[in-house]
């Protein structure tokens, strides 16, 4: 009994930290993700199991993978209002910079933004500067308040470390000539 119960807290608790707010950079979704593509939402059928969203759309530019070779119906999933993180409702007729997954057999959103709030500086960043053989590593400690926060190890060849003060907006981490990874920052942070 005391194990059933000990087993559905952990669930709820690992259901909860899945959405809590931990800082990040887009480069890591961009390279968590199996496809990053541009595409217009032409139709939304809603609904489709009671848990995913499910839309139509149109591919504009492939940035990561071979997405249009997966998608022989050009159909992406989000995640509906059941889900633990919050529905992914895309809308018609708007064109997105979508980060996506493939799970059993299908596409999935990871992230996206409207590419109207995007400019040539993300696009660049995310094409010509994410380098995702490079580890970030953040000072959660330091980010979460901790008194007397120790400093983070020096980075390794293969790792940077997320200075105190970053903007995940224009921020990257990527190798230069030398072969060591190095925090960079391209664009405005607004």
């Amino acid at each position: 009994m005391k194990c059933g119960q000990v087993a559905v807290l952990l669930s709820l608790v690992a259901a909860a930290l899945g959405c809590t707010y931990i800082p990040k950079l887009d480069q890591e979704d961009y390279c968590f993700a199996d496809y990053a593509f541009e595409a217009e939402v032409k139709e939304s059928r809603g609904l489709t199991n009671g848990i995913d969203y499910e839309y139509e759309i149109y591919i504009h530019t492939v940035y990561k993978g071979d997405i249009k070779e997966k998608l022989a119906t050009d159909t992406v999933f989000g995640d509906g209002p059941m889900m633990s993180c919050g529905p992914q409702v895309l809308n018609v007729g708007v064109t997105y910079v979508i980060y996506a997954t493939e799970r059993d057999g299908r596409v999935n959103l990871l992230s996206y933004r409207e590419r109207d709030q995007m400019n040539d500086d993300d696009i660049k960043r995310m094409t010509q500067k994410y380098d995702c053989s490079c580890t970030i590593k953040f000072n959660y400690d330091k980010l979460f308040g901790v008194a007397l926060a120790p400093e983070l190890p020096p980075a390794t060849e293969d790792e940077c470390n997320v200075p105190d003060e970053w903007c995940s907006r224009n921020a990257y981490c990527q190798r230069n000539d030398e072969g060591q990874c190095t925090w960079g920052e391209l664009g405005s942070c607004e």
